[in-house]
């Protein structure tokens, strides 16, 4: 696949004297936001990088932040407590369903009269063809790795890569979770998870879906034009 990336840096947090690679929900104190609130960071990170680089896109919750797309932590916090509260509620114990997330995001868009509008999961075969065509318009894709659900195997996860030169090794893995692509780059995406940057392996994400999830769970949230 093609090379295709977002305009300008993603959103970075200062924290421990270093930057971050988008938020964490692993610096708050709240048990449901910390162990639930990939969704919230998701969201609230693409909302942030599109008021900063978009001039339509500037909703009340950002009208008065600097343009340089670099947050102190108390105040990153501060904004991601606002928008879980006004935009991103989570089940405790369970988290956040897809559906949550599309409809805050939609509610932001249309309480801050922003002409675009969002929709969870597209067409399989499609998937990589959005995603491209979103980050060409500097846009950052929200990508869900679902579940499993296999009854009797729930213990499959998806590998993170991070890159040392031109070699790829894995950091992690993670299931039923949120993560933020903000690039293609031939046969891996970069995301941000966890305030990190990681990579996830194309084919490895589809085989996953295809095995051990479903893409009525594992996809992309699709914004466009209203």
């Amino acid at each position: 696949m093609k090379t295709v990336r977002l305009k300008y840096p993603y959103v970075a947090v200062m924290k421990d004297g270093s930057l971050s690679y988008g938020g964490n929900q692993g610096w708050f104190s709240g048990r449901t936001l910390k162990k639930y609130g990939c969704g919230v960071i998701a969201g609230t990170d693409i909302l942030l990088y599109l008021s900063l680089h978009k001039e339509y896109c500037r909703g009340k919750e950002f009208k008065e932040e600097e343009d340089n797309g670099i947050w102190e932590e108390e105040r990153y916090q501060e904004l991601v407590r606002i928008m879980h509260h006004r935009y991103f509620p989570l089940i405790p114990g369970f988290g956040m369903p897809v559906w949550f997330l599309a409809a805050g995001i939609n509610h932001y868009f249309h309480k801050s009269r922003i002409p675009l509008k969002i929709s969870f999961g597209v067409l399989g075969r499609n998937i990589w063809i959005r995603t491209a065509a979103m980050l060409a318009h500097d846009i950052p894709v929200i990508l869900a790795i679902g579940p499993n659900l296999s009854l009797f195997r729930r213990k499959n996860k998806l590998n993170f890569y991070v890159r040392k030169g031109e070699e790829y090794s894995v950091a992690c893995q993670a299931a039923a979770h949120f993560v933020t692509v903000t690039a293609m780059e031939g046969n891996y995406l970069k995301i941000s998870s966890w305030g990190k940057e990681y990579f996830l392996d194309i084919q490895e994400y589809m085989d996953y879906v295809k095995k051990h999830s479903s893409f009525l769970i594992s996809n992309i949230f699709y914004i466009r034009k209203r």
